[in-house]
């Protein structure tokens, strides 16, 4: 495949570099990012599409700094970057220390149009595009993964409204338009999905960006256990239609993620509901106490109060954490309009919101 190169780039990698990149034992995004610095530095076309089209950074969290990490208030997803970030390091040390021949190869003749050896920035930038750009599909029923220049281009959306792969007779890729999508029209964006599967925290671990449509993303099953099995599926459905229709979407989001967890058999009564909903709202409270800021604060460093400047990275972060406290104030809000409901049946007294 790589010889294949010479015919239409003019020039293809040395044997150390198609060596690695094949057969060597490392992660497959390390591989393709030694071909792709080779490329970079050594194939005029791609040396042009890089410096022309790529991004020059990217804002993948395990590029992020500690600093950046901290606005995140979440441990988990700062420890997941921060391990990733190592992991980085390491991959670049691998190679100097295992691999010295392919070094050789990125460094020749003078380091080719970098004009300068290969470095940790260099091949932290490599590893990141092989993360986000890096598309996977069987060529000649073997799995391949490359990186297609223009389509690399096509923007994510859990609802992609085109198709990509390798073509029946394995000699091209091909990008096209779904069928089942609305036809084309001028300007239309290109959207592929980057990972079915995905929930925000690890679109902003290997993406840089977070979809607060993600249809992934779900609230954290420990503000639900009270009500787990306890909590009739009647009352969630009631208390979900009604914030439906008050056009509530993140209260509404709350009481689907609950219908996962209700009891199913309606067995319960309005004490065992209420009793359940105050538990809830009081797990709610205190995660929400938990936290360094308000959703309020969140909003106003956002909108560029108090004159501090976020990077675009701490920025996603800061998103990242409202959105985590807009779910549970939906939640909140839920448990709301479950109670309210149950007081209003007859079910017993309130016991006042979040």
């Amino acid at each position: 495949m790589y010889a294949g190169w010479t015919d239409v780039l003019g020039r293809s990698p040395p044997p150390a570099v198609v060596d690695f990149v094949v057969a060597a034992e490392a992660p497959k995004d390390l591989r393709i990012a030694i071909a792709l610095m080779y490329a970079k530095r050594h194939v005029p076309a791609w040396a042009a599409y890089a410096s022309d089209v790529m991004p020059r950074a990217y804002e993948s969290l395990y590029l992020a700094t500690e600093d950046e990490l901290r606005e995140l208030q979440d441990e988990g997803v700062a420890r997941m970057a921060a391990g990733s970030k190592a992991n980085y390091a390491a991959g670049w040390t691998h190679v100097l220390e295992n691999h010295p021949d392919v070094v050789d190869a990125l460094n020749a003749e003078g380091g080719g149009s970098v004009g300068c050896d290969a470095t940790q920035e260099e091949f932290d930038w490599a590893r990141a595009t092989a993360h986000t750009r890096a598309m996977g599909a069987p060529v000649k029923n073997q799995p391949c993964a490359f990186i297609v220049p223009g389509v690399d281009l096509a923007n994510h959306s859990f609802w992609p409204n085109t198709r990509y792969g390798v073509s029946q007779d394995g000699t091209r890729f091909e990008l096209r338009w779904d069928p089942a999508s609305p036809p084309p029209e001028p300007n239309s964006e290109v959207l592929i999905c980057y990972g079915e599967r995905m929930p925000n925290a690890l679109l902003m671990l290997h993406y840089g960006f977070l979809d607060p449509k993600n249809p992934n993303d779900a609230l954290d099953v420990q503000l639900m256990i009270p009500g787990a099995r306890r909590l009739r599926a009647i009352v969630v459905a009631d208390a979900g239609r009604a914030l439906e229709e008050a056009g509530d979407e993140r209260a509404t989001w709350a009481a689907r993620c609950m219908m996962t967890m209700a009891d199913p058999t309606d067995a319960g009564d309005a004490a065992t509901d209420l009793a359940c909903v105050r538990e809830m709202r009081e797990s709610a409270s205190e995660r929400l106490r938990g936290w360094p800021t308000t959703a309020e604060e969140d909003e106003d460093a956002l909108a560029g109060g108090g004159g501090a400047q976020l990077s675009p990275r701490a920025e996603l972060c800061v998103r990242y954490r409202l959105a985590q406290k807009r779910n549970v104030l939906g939640w909140a809000r839920f448990l709301d309009r479950v109670e309210s409901d149950l007081v209003a049946s007859g079910g017993g007294d309130g016991g006042g919101g979040t």
